[in-house]
C-alpha cells in the first residue's frame, strides 16, 4: 500500500497497481528533443504497468494498522509480510518473463534493485542500504542467476544490449521514484509540493551524459521539471486513490470496513517545463 497521511486524520490508500499504473503514465510521455524515447517502447510501458503486481490478493483484505486506524503501508513493519512479498514478486517476474524475457528481466532488476538500494545508481535521492534476512538474501541471488541467462541470452541477438538495459533499469527507477513522490513522499500541504531532485540521470541512449532532474512546486497541485523529459508541456497526470478516514473503533474488523468503504477518486496533477 502506498499511503499518504493528511492533517485531519484521514489518509490516500492507493494499490501497488494504482502506483505502477501512475508510474507507467511517465514511461508512455518519456522523450522529447534532448531526452531519449524509450526503446522498445511497448515493452517499457507494459514492464513498468506491471512492475509492482503480485499483491492483488493480499491488497483485497490487507492487515491492517489499528492505531491508525488504516492498513500498513509500504515502508512500514508489516507483520508476516516478508513471504508474502518473496511469493508476489516470483509470481509476478514469471508472468512477465511468459509474456516478454525482457520485460520481466526489468522487474526482476527492479525487485534485486530495492533490496540493494536500487544498485546505487542514484547519489539522489539519498539511500542507504538496509541489512536483509536470509531469506531475501537467497531470493536476491535466485533472481540475479535467472537475470544472468536472459541477458546473455538477449544480448546474443542485440548489438548494444547491455548499454540499453543500464539505460531502462535506471528509466524504471525514475518512473518508480517519480509516482511515489506524486502519490506520498513530495506533500508540504495537501496541494503543494516540495523540492525535490533525482541524479545522476542519463539523458540518452547513445551517451553517458547526465543531469540533474529537479521538481520544483508551482502552482497549488503543480511542479516544474528541469530539465524537462516529456514530449509534450503541460502534461496532467492521475493516480487513482481511496481516501480512509479512522474508525471511531480500534479494531481490525472496523479498520477493514472503513477501508473497503472509503471513497475513491483520482489524485490529480499537472508537469510543466
Amino acid at each position: 500500500m502506498v499511503i499518504r497521511e493528511l492533517k485531519d486524520g484521514r489518509c490516500y490508500v492507493s494499490l501497488q497497481e494504482d502506483h505502477a499504473e501512475l508510474s507507467a503514465q511517465f514511461a508512455a510521455h518519456w522523450g522529447n528533443a534532448r531526452f531519449s524515447r524509450l526503446r522498445p517502447y511497448q515493452i517499457m510501458v507494459f514492464a513498468t504497468t506491471y512492475h509492482d503486481s503480485g499483491y492483488r490478493e493480499w491488497e483485497g483484505t490487507p492487515p491492517m494498522n489499528v492505531e491508525k486506524g488504516r492498513p500498513y503501508a509500504h515502508r512500514e513493519d508489516i507483520p508476516s509480510f516478508e513471504q508474502v512479498e518473496l511469493d508476489a514478486y516470483a509470481k509476478n517476474v514469471d508472468w512477465l518473463s511468459s509474456r516478454d524475457p525482457y520485460a520481466g528481466l526489468l522487474v526482476s532488476m527492479h525487485r534485486t534493485g530495492l533490496w540493494h538500494n536500487r544498485y546505487n545508481i542514484f547519489t539522489e535521492p539519498a539511500g542507504r542500504l538496509r541489512e536483509r534476512s536470509q531469506a531475501v538474501q537467497n531470493a536476491k541471488k535466485v533472481l540475479e542467476a535467472k537475470q544472468e541467462e536472459t541477458k546473455k541470452a538477449l544480448a546474443a541477438k542485440h548489438p548494444g544490449f547491455e548499454s540499453e538495459l543500464a539505460y531502462n533499469y535506471m528509466a524504471l527507477q525514475i518512473f518508480d521514484l517519480l509516482s511515489l513522490y506524486f502519490c506520498c513522499d513530495g506533500y508540504t500541504s495537501e496541494n503543494q509540493f516540495k523540492e525535490y531532485a533525482i541524479a545522476p540521470v542519463r539523458i540518452s541512449y547513445d551517451s553517458q551524459e547526465t543531469v540533474r532532474l529537479t521538481l520544483r512546486p508551482n502552482r497549488a497541485g503543480s511542479v516544474v521539471m528541469d530539465p524537462y523529459p516529456f514530449d509534450v508541456s503541460p502534461l496532467r497526470f492521475s493516480a487513482r486513490t481511496r481516501i480512509v478516514a479512522p474508525p471511531a473503533e480500534k479494531s481490525e474488523a472496523a479498520c477493514v470496513e472503513a477501508y473497503h468503504k472509503a471513497d475513491r477518486r483520482m489524485i490529480t496533477f499537472e508537469v510543466s517545463a
